[in-house]
């Protein structure tokens, strides 16, 4: 967006979008929507492997650690089940191994995914523009309702803007200065979270400083004695940076419980070096979009055209010396001709006229309807043993009518009871 690559992506697992990713987003952060994998797992596992496989995916070590789980885990399932059942779980288990850096949280803990471990956020969108869908809709009905989803989504969004900028959390620990200027930068939303990591700073003790010329580093340890954290701190005075050997702030943008520990000791407010823009009060308010980008676009997309009809004429002028002299003195007499009519009539050159020509030209296209066709396509693809619904029985007699309250085996077994009572 905006010639600007996404610094993160959460793919569900297609191969062919993991080879582009590798090859265009080289940059970019990149892991598997842990859904989709727990989704797979319940295909291709037995149900009593699960539990060990999610502890695997949401496991927060070191690879070292991960690796000793993984041989652990397969050590305790595979040797067991059926010889055929064993196959599918290791032919499985296998292709996971291999691409555990995109899944794993012990491969993942120095990657920015702000927190989110799935593609939830585009699939409710999915969601919601497919609420109400009818494949029997015209273009202009799905455009309709297109827009209408999104007014809705921007007015929640609206709704939530508003308590946010008219809302004052409430200070609930006891360093309530700190807590007070950081409920001044971040979102409501946002500040609870950074509540929560105020909290945890009564778990974590000062229990070295070590300074030097540049930098002055803060030993955090917690009071069980089992973890221990680096703070570092270039300026004590202006605080332009602040980081931690957890790297929970580059992960997630939220400070962690550590580099507070340091700043509630320092007496010091929530430093701007601390605070994502993104999770600010005034975060839609921080960049301008430039108008011109559209008009960018249908130029070069008018650009690559012509230049995809040139590209085979030139070729094959270049081959003839005199094909070659008649298109040079061609393109030289039009552009003689381009400069004396901007000479005259005066050139669009503004991104202004530009789009008020654009503007024009769509008022000339006239889109419609297409004509209704049978589709050529795949029919529905048939749905899995996890995508129907499962049909709720009595646990009583199995019976599909009735539940285990409303049971008449139950009922007559009762009134038998109660006749041999009296």
């Amino acid at each position: 967006m905006y010639n600007k690559k996404p610094r993160s992506i959460i793919t569900d697992g297609d191969r062919a979008m993991r080879k582009a990713i590798r090859v265009v987003l080289l940059n970019t952060d990149h892991r598997l929507c842990t859904w989709h994998i727990e989704r797979n797992a319940a295909m291709f596992l037995h149900h009593s492997m699960l539990p060990g496989f999610r502890r695997l995916i949401y496991i927060r070590g070191t690879p070292e650690t991960f690796e000793s789980s993984w041989q652990s885990f397969l050590k305790q399932h595979i040797k067991t089940g059926k010889r055929r059942r064993r196959h599918m779980h290791r032919r499985w288990l296998t292709k996971m191994y291999i691409i555990r850096r995109l899944w794993a949280a012990s491969y993942l803990k120095n990657k920015y995914f702000l927190g989110a471990k799935s593609n939830q956020r585009s699939e409710s969108l999915n969601s919601r523009l497919h609420k109400h869908l009818d494949r029997k809709m015209t273009l202009y009905d799905l455009v309709d309702h297109y827009f209408h989803c999104l007014s809705r989504i921007r007015r929640n969004e609206s709704q939530l803007d508003c308590e946010a900028s008219q809302s004052i959390p409430v200070a609930i620990t006891e360093h309530q200065v700190f807590e007070t200027s950081a409920s001044k930068c971040f979102t409501l939303a946002n500040f609870y979270l950074v509540q929560k990591e105020i909290e945890r700073t009564g778990m974590y003790d000062t229990v070295e400083i070590l300074e030097n010329e540049v930098s002055t580093k803060y030993i955090i340890a917690a009071r069980d004695g089992r973890k221990v954290f680096e703070v570092d701190c270039d300026d004590e005075e202006t605080l332009a940076n602040v980081s931690c050997s957890c790297l929970k702030f580059e992960c997630e943008g939220i400070p962690c419980c550590h580099i507070m520990v340091v700043l509630i000791r320092l007496g010091a407010a929530m430093p701007q070096c601390c605070v994502l823009n993104r999770w600010t009060l005034n975060s839609k308010y921080g960049s301008a979009i430039d108008t011109s980008d559209h008009v960018r676009s249908m130029k070069g997309t008018r650009l690559n055209e012509l230049y995809n009809l040139a590209k085979p004429v030139f070729e094959e002028a270049s081959c003839s010396i005199d094909d070659f002299l008649r298109w040079k003195q061609i393109l030289q007499h039009k552009c003689r001709e381009k400069r004396k009519r901007a000479d005259i009539d005066g050139e669009c050159s503004t991104a202004e006229d530009q789009a008020n020509n654009l503007e024009a030209e769509a008022e000339q296209i006239n889109v419609q309807d297409p004509e209704t066709v049978q589709g050529k396509g795949a029919p529905k693809r048939m749905k899995g043993f996890l995508d129907k619904p499962s049909i709720r029985r009595c646990s009583k007699c199995k019976a599909t009518d009735h539940d285990k309250r409303t049971c008449p085996k139950i009922k007559r077994l009762m009134s038998f009871c109660m006749s041999c009572t009296f």
